[in-house]
């Protein structure tokens, strides 16, 4: 009796099979339709017939650890067993074709395309390593393409045939596997994991690109080659293919498995590098280059800056129009790019561009508004007066602008844009240099701008503006670890709460009141301080990212994609909006497609730490420590106390397992906020320092930062801690919060 006949006659009261679907080296499929669910089904049949009772519980447990797996990259398993002598497992039927029969009927395919269905089966195959489930025979065979997606097969049946032929579950001196797609150390039976697979998987990438795999030939010379030579460049083979593809391939098919990208992640983020911001052109979207100094004296660059961001600020006023921030205009200062290309990078359809000249007490300023579409002029001013004038010559440029556009000023416009809160043109020359001192976030530069602030206060009197600033002065130096007395949140908050009062409609006292709640973790606080701050001033690109930061700590994971994609579009040259892009992934397990974003961020400005931490800690949870100590190396370099330098170095160590060496680092460090914390909890898990970890996990919890979802099933950090029960109360608490947080 055949096989087909057994199994009709085995399975006859679950399964009614059909017709055969394809037949390998090691198994038939055949079409079946599932009885008792009325669906159809793939039934694969091992080919060689088990013997009575051999290996079957061994088999049905490999089997059984695959079928826990879950993913929309991965064909799970419905069920299996053994019928008559055959063992077989049963699929959901996906219609579609192997990635083998794409590749037969196409040879190659495009660059984006394979990039694209790699890194689904990159994200499949982390999800399995996590799991502990090692695939043992990627190739374009076990990959099929469903509506256009990457669908992994076979996940845990190499090793359960393993178990098959050996009667055990040991794979070392075994070959299992594919010769053109095995790793080195596959090739020689060595113990696995899951740089095998994504060794494979690069093979199977090369051969996407390249029309064949990186090794030919015989399988005696197929083996040999992967043993002793370094994989050719892609680039030989297929020129468009891009520089930061064929480097991710090269490290893929390192014959040292150590030299490879440690996880799926770090592949997949490595193969999609940097994406350049392309963004849709706004009807209503202007963007303000920065003025060009053209005084005397270079120093006066100062009022320049200034007086372009007083006129950002002014256009801002007026709700029709869509302004982009502060810090993506201030990145075009020189640029050498045309109007067009401005336009279509920053998604704006005006630009505004223009010079200052100081000399004295003397001004002028020149402005000219050109539609980027085509490079039209559509209006050009040149104004002249003193140092007295700036204020009526800024609003005169605001004013020329919208009417330029067609706009019409609602009464509350028109009086927004003719009030200042502060009259004295010295007064607001010392505002601007203050404000540009504390903006640089250091210890001196703070102090120099807050004498500045005084300065100003003695001639123009304690106007809101300068209230603010000195109030946003002092939780600067706070939020960045320059003090461990934290009382100065208090006199902030105070003037904070008499801004409320003095000045409603701006939004000086409720953005200060937000920075402060999220330092004190009152993270609700925060959210609605902020929240009303945005109500009077839409486009403060500062106050969005303090929003999307709060979001995560309170848990609304959900609430900081929309913030990252305001942001994104009001300041998409700002580190800030690539910052909060990429961050916004790690929440729900999938940091390695925020990784570019990230990258992006701290090319943009490679001196800035924290930058350079954030980048530094997705790589450690993507599983890339040598490129995590990259970054903490270059931190410990710049400022070897900062805490978070400790907390990332020490993070390292952990995971290399020098927990002695970790200790050393974080020994005597404090925790800044209830963010801080948290990330200090995960060096001492790390560490192997779990009763430490508990307390400042359970510490910060407490005091605001819950995002619940993380704490108990994506943060790799805390892998020592789970399962006990002090873990899993802090981890129930953090869930809780992160429930009743207000809607």
């Amino acid at each position: 009796m055949s096989a087909p006949d057994t199994l009709r006659a085995a399975l006859a009261d679950r399964y009614q099979i059909e017709r055969e679907l394809g037949q390998g080296g090691m198994a038939t499929v055949y079409l079946a339709q599932d009885l008792r669910h009325d669906r159809p089904v793939a039934i694969k049949v091992l080919e060689k017939p088990a013997g009575a009772g051999i290996g079957d519980e061994r088999f049905q447990r490999e089997i059984s650890t695959a079928a826990r797996l879950s993913h929309p990259h991965i064909l799970s398993l419905h069920d299996s067993g053994v019928a008559n002598g055959y063992r077989y497992y049963v699929m959901p039927y996906v219609t579609g074709e192997s990635l083998r029969d794409r590749i037969g009927r196409e040879r190659t395919l495009p660059v984006s395309e394979a990039v694209r269905i790699v890194g689904e089966v990159a994200d499949a195959l982390d999800y399995a390593h996590r799991a502990g489930i090692v695939h043992r025979d990627i190739k374009p065979e076990n990959i099929m393409l469903h509506e256009g997606h990457a669908v992994v097969m076979d996940f845990g049946i190499a090793l359960a045939q393993l178990a098959d032929e050996t009667g055990g579950l040991t794979a070392t001196g075994m070959i299992i596997g594919t010769p053109a797609y095995l790793s080195p150390e596959q090739a020689t039976g060595e113990e696995l994991d899951g740089r095998s697979d994504l060794y494979s998987l690069g093979c199977v990438l090369f051969e996407c690109l390249a029309g064949t795999p990186p090794f030919t030939g015989s399988t005696a010379a197929l083996l040999t080659q992967r043993l002793l030579n370094a994989a050719p460049s892609v680039r030989e083979r297929r020129a468009d293919v891009s520089e930061g593809i064929a480097r991710a391939l090269q490290r893929v098919l390192a014959i040292d498995r150590g030299a490879r990208f440690p996880t799926g992640q770090a592949f997949s983020a490595a193969l999609k590098g940097p994406q350049p911001s392309r963004a849709a052109p706004d009807r209503h979207a202007i963007v303000v280059l920065p003025f060009a100094n053209l005084s005397p004296d270079p120093d006066n660059e100062y009022f320049s800056d200034g007086l372009t961001e007083e006129i950002i600020a002014d256009l801002s006023k007026v709700k029709a129009l869509s302004v982009i921030s502060r810090t993506s205009a201030m990145q075009l200062k020189g640029t050498a790019k045309g109007v067009r290309t401005i336009g279509r990078e920053l998604g704006v359809r005006y630009v505004l561009e223009g010079s200052v000249r100081k000399a004295g007490n003397n001004l002028r300023i020149t402005a000219q508004l050109i539609d980027a579409a085509n490079d039209d002029h559509l209006w050009a001013e040149k104004y002249g007066g003193t140092m007295d004038d700036v204020f009526e010559l800024q609003e005169r440029v605001a004013r020329e602008i919208v009417k330029a556009l067609g706009i019409t000023l609602t009464s509350d416009e028109d009086r927004r844009l003719a009030h200042r809160s502060i009259e004295n043109a010295h007064a607001f020359e010392l505002y601007l240099q203050a404000r540009q001192e504390v903006r640089r976030y250091a210890a001196g530069s703070i102090d120099r701008g807050e004498a500045l602030v005084r300065r100003a206060m003695e001639i123009e009197g304690e106007t809101p503006p300068l209230q603010a600033l000195l109030a946003w002065a002092q939780v600067t130096r706070v939020r960045a670890g320059l003090v461990a007395d934290r009382s100065s949140l208090d006199a902030s908050a105070a003037i904070a709460n008499a801004l409320l009062v003095s000045a409603p409609d701006a939004p000086y006292g409720h953005a200060i009141l937000g920075l402060i709640s999220y330092e004190r973790g009152l993270l609700a606080d925060a959210v609605g301080h902020l929240l009303a701050a945005l109500e009077r001033e839409p486009n403060d690109a500062d106050t969005i990212f303090y929003l999307g930061i709060s979001y995560v700590g309170a848990g609304q994971v959900d609430k900081m994609a929309p913030v990252a994609a305001t942001l994104m579009k009001l300041d998409p040259l700002s580190q800030l909006a690539w910052l909060m892009t990429g961050i916004a992934t790690w929440w729900t397990g999938r940091a390695g497609e925020g990784m570019p974003s990230l990258v992006r961020a701290a090319e943009m400005d490679p001196t800035n730490l924290i930058a350079r931490w954030t980048l530094g800690y997705a790589y450690a949870l993507v599983g890339d420590v040598q490129a995590a100590w990259k970054e903490a190396e270059y931190m410990q370099q710049q400022a070897p106390t900062m805490p978070y330098t400790i907390q990332l170095v020490a993070l390292v160590h952990g995971m290399e397992g020098r927990s002695d060496a970790a200790r050393a680092v974080l020994g005597g460090v404090t925790g800044l906020d209830s963010h801080h914390k948290f990330h200090l909890a995960e060096s001492y898990a790390m560490a192997g320092d779990s009763e430490r970890a508990l307390e400042l996990l359970e510490d910060a919890v407490s005091h605001g930062f819950h995002p619940g979802e993380f704490i108990a099933y994506h943060c790799p950090f805390l892998a020592p801690l789970r399962g006990t029960p002090r873990f899993e109360a802090v981890a129930a608490q953090a869930q809780r919060l992160t429930a009743e947080f207000p809607k």
